[in-house]
């Protein structure tokens, strides 16, 4: 079975730029959609709903932690059936068509809720039909990119990232300026619609040449790469940087307002996430490119450092000026760059089975979506009892516990022996 794999992998033949762009577009609607839901109009829609400010923290990493329980259980499961899926259109595209219009319609109830209960439902099921078009959609990438341009594919898929979350802010800002907040969902839906169909174009043809996987589902199996290889490192790895992002991504526009004391938080907090992805972008392409030559690790640990000394200086709170803090986020953004742009790599990298990718590409998602299980409700608890103590030391806390998560990525990422 190796040496197969191995004369597959050998012979497979290099993709144009024209594809690499097509295959990552769905990623740009994808994260127009995520950035905003998640950290902007989920936190005003509750705002609305809720007055105490310390409930709204409590109920903001409540949902976040439901979203990500979903985020967690589905990517893997869904992976698992569509290594299994045969169909005329192949094994990925009928899920991920599926999973997009099941997006739609869970948009289109978070435009019209107007209670907690609709608000909540409403995010639960736009994240989980998000994980269900999203678990089908990472194997594209194995089932389609040579080995060798794992790190540009993995650059793309960053870059794509941060311009849908850029251009998504930019959106949000202009339609918050016109008093229009709650119609940015329509315009996310158009987006996100349009930039799946170059990439169903680009994936054309992408999996016949591998055969659908038919070994029943063993549990022990299932889960094995999670604590045997170089995979399980690398998981780990995603699991604490997503952990330090998620420890203070949910609760940033209530820092910024309560503790660096900002005027206008939902638009200062905008301009933030736009200033530190704006930054982040050409890192992803460029710092994604370079890792093909000179390794993935070095920026694992230059990101780990620079995000740890920006987190560090806003626990000085109103000390800082907004203009430092927007300077912050640029720093920010290096850090968050680098990072983006090895993290897909590392996990192509070290694949257990590139025959059938999707049910370890869902685990490796697990990473991603179990902190926003657990470490929004952490933090949240932690936040609420902190600052119960002392007014506004929960933010400092929930800051220094992201430091600390950084600093131990950077030591799961050295276990990694068969990557530079």
């Amino acid at each position: 079975m190796r040496a197969e794999l191995a004369t597959i992998t050998a012979v497979a033949p290099k993709i144009g730029l024209v594809r690499h762009v097509g295959l990552g577009l769905y990623w740009l609607g994808t994260y127009y959609v995520i950035t905003p839901v998640y950290t902007i109009l989920l936190q005003v829609q509750i705002s609305h709903a809720v007055a105490s400010h310390d409930t709204q923290n409590l109920v903001t990493g409540v949902a976040t932690g439901v979203g990500g329980f979903l985020a967690m259980v589905i990517p893997p499961l869904v992976g698992h059936y569509s290594d299994r899926l045969h169909t005329r259109w192949g094994r990925r595209k009928p899920i991920i068509v599926a999973g997009t219009l099941g997006i739609v319609l869970c948009l289109v109830l978070m435009r019209e809720a107007a209670t907690l209960p609709l608000i909540a439902i409403g995010f639960a099921l736009t994240v989980a039909t998000i994980n269900v078009a999203g678990a089908a959609y990472v194997a594209v990438i194995p089932d389609t990119v040579h080995d060798a341009e794992t790190g540009r594919a993995s650059g793309f898929l960053g870059l794509f990232v941060q311009a849908g979350s850029v251009l998504s802010l930019i959106t949000l800002l202009v339609m918050s300026k016109q008093h229009h907040l709650l119609d940015t969902y329509w315009i996310l839906i158009l987006v996100l619609v349009l930039t799946l169909i170059p990439s169903l174009w680009a994936m054309a043809n992408a999996d016949e040449k591998r055969p659908a996987a038919t070994a029943p589902l063993n549990l022990r199996k299932f889960l094995a790469p999670l604590w045997t290889g170089d995979f399980g490192w690398a998981t780990f790895t995603r699991f604490l940087n997503t952990s330090a992002l998620y420890t203070t991504l949910p609760f940033l526009l209530f820092s910024f307002r309560d503790l660096l004391r900002v005027p206008d938080a939902p638009s200062f907090t905008a301009t933030f996430e736009l200033t530190v992805t704006a930054t982040a972008i050409p890192l992803a392409i460029v710092c994604g490119w370079l890792s093909d030559r000179f390794g993935r690790k070095l920026f694992v640990y230059a990101s780990g450092a620079i995000s740890s000394l920006v987190l560090l200086t806003f626990m000085l709170g109103p000390l800082i000026s907004p203009t430092v803090m927007l300077l912050l986020g640029v720093a920010y953004g290096v850090g968050y760059g680098c990072y983006t742009a090895v993290d897909w790599a590392l996990c192509l990298d070290t694949l257990p089975d590139k025959e059938h990718p999707a049910k370890d590409l869902g685990l490796f998602h697990v990473a991603d979506a179990l902190p926003r299980v657990g470490i929004p409700l952490i933090a949240g608890v932690v936040l609420y009892l902190f600052n119960s103590i002392q007014p506004l030391l929960g933010y400092r806390a929930i800051f220094l516990m992201a430091v600390v998560l950084y600093v131990v990525g950077t030591v799961f990422v050295s276990r990694i022996r068969s990557v530079r």
